[in-house]
């Protein structure tokens, strides 16, 4: 049974309750994201979509210069910026739990809600990818200590081929090492604060920032695993182009709105 529609009212000088949750609540949470889904499929495979052509685009438009590095770059990359990007679907979540009619409208006026806020989470996950990606391209330089090696790597034009026989065990273990502190950090930051920022207009961006890391610190067990879902999902789902997150990126965006429901308190 679905919970009725409530407002909220939270002042920006103090931060919301945290519940303590089983291990196992991820999925339910999954498990509550495909009647959401069954709720709205049209709006869910065209908001899954429009997202997955943004990337396939932008992926093959550096693909076909040979820009083959920032491929890798933005596939890993929309780990970190996709809870901003799922904002229209917590709309679509929020309204399902009123028993609200929904259409592919909605998904626009969930921006309409602390948008400045919510941007600005969008900025500090991307200046995070590029700090990473910047990172962990000096990382490699310093463990390869070629310097032909890593300008064929990073330099655009060259074929595919070529690309994947350059990199070395060195590159490989200084890309997911400086990614993998990349994503945690972006994980705690935006694990719930983007559909909090959405759900209270009264919410600013340190706040909720702030709340999202305490909640993942206290519930660090079931976090972990929806952490690990996220990955596997995605990495299942980007490599054929991207098409798998027709379906898994509402189905994603869903369960993070009952996860921030189930965790936050009202």
């Amino acid at each position: 049974m679905r919970r009725p529609y409530l407002e909220h009212h939270i002042s920006p000088t103090s931060l919301p309750e945290i519940h303590r949750i089983e291990a196992i609540r991820p999925w339910f949470w999954l498990a509550q994201a495909w009647l959401d889904f069954s709720d709205a499929p049209a709006v869910s495979i065209a908001y899954g979509l429009a997202v997955t052509l943004v990337f396939e685009v932008i992926t093959l438009v550096f693909g076909v210069r040979g820009a083959y590095q920032w491929v890798i770059g933005i596939m890993a990359g929309f780990v970190l910026v996709a809870p901003v990007l799922a904002v229209g679907l917590y709309e679509i979540s929020r309204r399902l739990e009123g028993e609200l009619e929904v259409g592919l409208r909605d998904t626009v006026h969930g921006w309409h809600h602390n948008s400045g806020s919510i941007l600005a989470v969008g900025v500090v996950l991307v200046l995070l990818l590029m700090s990473w990606f910047m990172v962990s391209l000096q990382l490699v330089a310093v463990l390869v200590q070629k310097a032909g090696v890593v300008s064929t790597i990073f330099a655009n034009g060259g074929d595919l081929a070529t690309f994947l026989f350059s990199i070395s065990w060195p590159m490989v273990v200084a890309f997911a090492a400086t990614g993998l502190v990349a994503a945690v950090v972006a994980f705690m930051l935006s694990a719930l604060s983007v559909p909090m920022l959405m759900d209270h207009d009264d919410m600013d961006v340190i706040s909720a920032m702030a709340t999202s890391v305490r909640a993942v610190l206290l519930n660090w067990r079931p976090m972990l695993l929806w952490a690990a879902i996220i990955v596997g999902f995605t990495a299942l789902s980007v490599v054929p182009l991207y098409l798998g997150l027709i379906a898994t990126f509402p189905l994603l965006a869903y369960a993070t709105w009952h996860g921030y429901r189930e965790i936050i308190g009202d």
